[in-house]
């Protein structure tokens, strides 16, 4: 649940901006007062109360001349909105919100990207993330679409408007990879309203074009960790990494990650351990869950 503010540029009354005092994610920018908050409403990022800690600052001195330099993303108030794999276990212990990047790592971390897709798109009362769109780029040429269709099926969506609103983007060398997320996602996530990207196999082409050179990639990788991290501001980033030895490039990506999950296999049978490390930010600790699934947990959508 959200609330949008509509500016009226006739109007200069000072912005205010209103943040939580626990994380220190700005909620909104504002003319207008917020005095009542919901006792039940929590940070979208770090699950506090707004209750209790919400706080209102005067915005820096902005430029007069360009009236909607602060506008670039239409200021939304987000509330508890939860971004979920609707996979029970998981979810108890992993709160996703607005404004977080997530980094999803191993051979069953692209089902649960897909299973993660569709759960963005359900309306927030069916317990769904209610974005009106999903944008994913598929960096890694990897992206099943009938495995989003086989996940809208069991939840017994309309097909053809689930796929209608899945806008996928697919680069095939490393500098469209790092234009289209540095120059052009800015663009494409205000057309879509979106509140969730998606980049899929994000480091694969890095890794496996021997044309590439080290000092290039270096470069090319560190922009896109930084045009990430700003775009998590208003949307949730997620971001998935095969199950491979830990590379440089790895190594660069995950230090701007707040969560990270790794699924791995049990060599005997079907089991899949997911270890979840959660990044706390307002005290900079991390803690690390492990759980124990079954695979047919990540492909089979809870009957309710």
């Amino acid at each position: 649940m959200y609330y949008t503010v509509t500016y009226s540029m006739a109007h200069r009354r000072p912005l205010l901006q209103y943040f939580c005092s626990e994380c220190n994610i700005l909620l909104t920018e504002t003319d207008k007062s917020i005095d009542f908050i919901r006792s039940s409403e929590e940070c979208p990022k770090c699950g506090c109360l707004l209750s209790e800690s919400l706080k209102r600052a005067l915005t820096p001195q902005q430029d007069n001349s360009n009236p909607t330099a602060s506008l670039l993303f239409p200021p939304k108030f987000h509330t508890a909105s939860r971004l979920r794999f609707d996979i029970e276990e998981i979810d108890s212990i992993l709160k996703l919100g607005i404004g977080e990047c997530i980094c999803l790592v191993g051979n069953h971390s692209k089902i649960l990207i897909e299973r993660l897709c569709i759960s963005a798109l359900l309306p927030e009362s069916h317990g769904g993330f209610g974005s009106p769109n999903v944008i994913i780029i598929d960096a890694g040429n990897s992206s099943d679409i009938y495995s989003c269709v086989n996940f809208a099926r069991q939840y017994g969506l309309d097909i053809k408007d689930i796929l209608k609103r899945i806008i996928v983007s697919r680069p095939f060398t490393i500098y469209q990879l790092a234009n289209l997320v540095t120059y052009e996602l800015p663009n494409v996530v205000r057309k879509f309203d979106t509140k969730i990207i998606i980049i899929s196999d994000i480091l694969r082409m890095f890794l496996e074009d021997p044309q590439v050179r080290v000092g290039e990639s270096r470069r090319l990788v560190k922009e896109i960790t930084t045009s990430i991290r700003q775009l998590s501001t208003n949307t949730s980033v997620i971001v998935n990494l095969r199950c491979d030895p830990p590379s440089e490039y790895s190594q660069m990506l995950l230090p701007s990650i707040d969560k990270c999950i790794q699924i791995t296999n049990c060599e005997s049978d079907n089991r899949i351990f997911v270890q979840v490390n959660n990044r706390n930010t307002s005290h900079k600790k991390e803690d690390c869950k492990i759980i124990q699934l079954q695979r047919r947990d990540l492909e089979i959508i809870p009957h309710r």
